[in-house]
């Protein structure tokens, strides 16, 4: 199946995100710093049954960058409008760090997806600004230098929102959350560890956790062949 470029005009600007047409819709959300485009080593692992959108979140890839706060409220309100607007009906999210924080605030109240995959996902770790001035600095640097697209202002701005204690998610809201949930994790993780993703599994109900070996924080990239594996046998 052909997948193709497209935009969509959300409340906050333009948001461009590439798509594979399917019957069963896939929305994926990137990690801080990164883009739709991550994900396509994914592609040829998923059958053609299945949707796909590999949205660049506000301020991130080809989307718009409009001088805001860059919270996750409003990364939310972006996806949300964008099923809205497409007619999408159950819908799974699939989320890696960053964007598995974006899914769970989606998750909570705004919309109900089918199923909800977390990949490595952020939301109850210690945030990059809560980290040492210096390693809090090279890491900045690090995603500024791997992807040209990046702006050091929304970088930043994303950073410091993200310290706010009303974005964090709490015990009783993981509680909360009755979606069909697959937690996947990298084993050799070092930005958010795998304790984390046992955390997260021991408070969603009835969650799986599936840690990929020998992968890091983006096992969608390092093992594609796994974390579709692990997808589909969730999805059935």
């Amino acid at each position: 199946m052909r997948v193709e470029r497209k935009y969509y005009n959300s409340s906050f600007g333009k948001i461009s995100y590439i798509q594979r047409a399917g019957k069963i819709p896939i929305i994926f959300l990137h990690g801080l710093g990164g883009t739709g485009n991550s994900w396509t080593r994914l592609i040829p692992y998923l059958p053609d049954k299945y949707g796909l959108y590999l949205i660049d979140l506000l301020g991130h890839g080809r989307s718009e960058r409009p001088k805001i706060e860059y919270t996750i409220e409003k990364q939310g309100i972006v996806i949300r409008e964008f099923v809205e607007s497409e007619g999408l009906e159950d819908v799974t999210l699939m989320g890696n760090s960053y964007g598995g924080w974006v899914s769970l605030w989606l998750t909570l109240d705004h919309i109900e997806p089918s199923h909800l995959i977390l990949e490595d996902s952020a939301g109850i770790n210690v945030t990059f600004a809560e980290l040492p001035p210096e390693r809090r600095d090279r890491i900045v640097s690090s995603l500024l230098e791997n992807n040209k697209l990046n702006s050091r202002e929304v970088i930043e701005s994303i950073i410091t929102s993200n310290t706010d204690p009303k974005w964090k998610l709490t015990e009783n809201e993981l509680k909360a959350i009755k979606v069909k949930t697959l937690i996947i994790w990298g084993e050799r993780d070092t930005v958010i560890e795998p304790v984390y993703g046992e955390r997260m599994n021991s408070l969603i109900s009835g969650s799986i956790l599936t840690v990929i070996n020998k992968a890091g924080h983006v096992p969608h990239i390092e093992r594609p062949d796994l974390v579709a594996k692990a997808m589909i046998d969730f999805m059935k």
